[in-house]
């Protein structure tokens, strides 16, 4: 049986000679997600500083795009990144970035 959330399906597997019951959580648009990411690292200078061109200048850039299903696992797997010190998350989300899985998910950089 599958369940859709919007952009995520869940599908239930149950093993019937264990009685174990297994949710599965998948998103569907991940690969197209992490194929653009690595399409935009090919060209350095496609993605723009936020605020590039303005008055004032740049103040920020996005250096990548994670696919909700990695971002819960990576939660899952212990990495802090909703804690409310934003200084800690930011650590923790360079710490994920760093990760092979992380790497995928760099719009800007090496792989």
């Amino acid at each position: 049986m599958a369940i859709y959330e919007g952009p995520i399906k869940q599908e239930f597997h149950f093993q019937e000679h264990t009685g174990t019951l297994t949710a599965v959580k998948t998103q569907p648009t991940e690969k197209i997600i992490l194929e653009r990411n690595a399409e935009l690292r090919k060209n350095p200078g496609v993605v723009r500083d936020l605020g590039h061109g303005s008055e004032g200048g740049s103040w920020g850039r996005q250096v990548a795009s994670i696919p909700f299903i990695m971002f819960q696992k990576a939660l899952k797997d212990g990495y802090d990144l909703t804690n409310k010190d934003a200084k800690h998350a930011a650590n923790e989300m360079q710490r994920f970035l760093a990760t092979s899985d992380g790497k995928l998910c760099l719009m800007q950089g090496k792989h």
